[in-house]
């Protein structure tokens, strides 16, 4: 489960986990994303970093409910971060 998208000069990669209980292996309880930015002409996103990823990330304490919830998120949040670079 990837989105790739292109943000001005940066290329983002948006992948969702599938998460389960740990309790319970076979019950999923929802989804997890993590992001990773690279520049599109090969430079250093930042401080000689080809590329920077994101921590794997959930709502708040959940995880999300769908696939598509936890892209949005994650592109919401790589489209916040390419702003501060």
């Amino acid at each position: 489960m990837q989105r790739r998208i292109t943000v001005g000069d940066h290329q983002v990669s948006i992948e969702v986990e599938q998460k389960y209980d740990p309790a319970a292996p076979a019950v999923a309880i929802g989804y997890s994303v993590r992001y990773s930015i690279a520049r599109t002409d090969g430079r250093p996103v930042r401080d000689g970093l080809l590329s920077v990823q994101s921590y794997e990330l959930i709502d708040g304490t959940e995880h999300f409910p769908t696939i598509d919830t936890a892209l949005d998120y994650g592109e919401a949040k790589a489209r916040n971060d390419i702003a501060t670079f």
